[in-house]
């Protein structure tokens, strides 16, 4: 059984969800001070220490638990740059433990898992085009840096380069402005070409009600098709009125339970990799190298010009 202090304040709860639907863990503690991080650590016999994205100076907690002996999760928001990321890993593999980054991964969520598998395996054949789709509704959630190239495309951009390859040319456009009752709505479109030829299409869009992701992976044997609206539940409608608020209520219900989900899988790896002592299957390499790729598309979107990535990473 791992032992689990939870840190931070506004997301602890939703932490908390995420730990309760794994067998193999029990949070002991929740602190939201380092001196109570420091008693907790001291009084306690603790494994893990889980560091959310509303802490100052996360690079601190994570220093903090490291010294002591401790694994650590921490969400890679908008609080920590590459530098800082490159820091605390660097760090962590001094002091003997596991530095795992909470992103909004798709790795280990089931449909993108088996997609890989499938491309890797070469169910596709040689890929070509790749058009990647990831909407959520605006604004961006709190924590993060408010970029969305970061928010909602690192996911897609971490996937697309574990799944086929180096990134070596990158294209983005970015469109933002208002809507009739004054909601900012933002979309961009990326395009990344991969040192084998492969050529990927990423839309993103904060101006939909629902959360949705989806995906079209065509290469010269076949093709690969999903979309997760495709698995939503009938929403039964009877007035106008009534169906503007059950949508308003559907979105942040759906939003809370992917959002859960998203962040369970990703503590479901960390615990099993940690109980069998392999290697993670997203490393703080991988997230720096998935944030070269946002910072291209910035640049790109900043610029109207295509940016070349000298070093794009190898994919794992």
């Amino acid at each position: 059984m791992v032992k689990v202090v939870v840190v931070g304040t506004d997301q602890t709860e939703r932490i908390q969800a995420a730990w309760s639907g794994l067998k193999e863990a029990e949070v002991v503690g929740i602190a939201d001070s380092k001196a109570g991080l420091h008693e907790l650590l001291k009084d306690k016999e603790v494994d893990l220490v889980d560091i959310d994205s509303t802490v100052e100076s996360p690079e601190e907690w994570i220093k903090l638990a490291a010294e002591a002996g401790k694994h650590v999760i921490c969400d890679a928001s908008g609080q920590l740059d590459s530098e800082a990321i490159r820091e605390a890993a660097k760090f962590c593999e001094q002091q003997g433990v596991q530095l795992f980054l909470q992103t909004d991964t798709l790795r280990f969520l089931p449909d993108h898992t088996k997609a890989h598998e499938h491309v890797r395996k070469g169910a596709i054949g040689k890929p070509g085009v790749i058009r990647m789709r990831r909407s959520a509704p605006a604004p961006v959630v709190a924590g993060g840096d408010g970029c969305i190239f970061r928010e909602l495309g690192l996911a897609e951009f971490d996937w697309l380069r574990w799944t086929f390859g180096k990134v070596e040319r990158v294209m983005a456009r970015r469109v933002m402005h208002t809507d009739e009752s004054g909601h900012p709505l933002e979309y961009a479109l990326v395009i990344l070409r991969h040192e084998d030829g492969t050529i990927a299409h990423v839309e993103l869009s904060w101006a939909e009600k629902v959360e949705r992701a989806a995906f079209e992976l065509a290469g010269d044997a076949g093709m690969i098709v999903h979309d997760s609206a495709d698995s939503q539940p009938i929403v039964w409608q009877s007035s106008k009125q009534q169906v503007q608020e059950q949508a308003a209520s559907e979105a942040g219900r759906f939003a809370e339970l992917a959002g859960v989900h998203r962040w369970q899988k990703n503590r479901e790896h960390f615990v099993y990799s940690l109980s069998r002592k392999e290697p993670l299957g997203l490393s703080p390499e991988d997230v720096l190298e998935a944030l070269k790729i946002v910072q291209a598309t910035r640049q790109s979107a900043e610029s109207g010009q295509p940016v070349q990535l000298i070093d794009g990473g190898d994919s794992r």
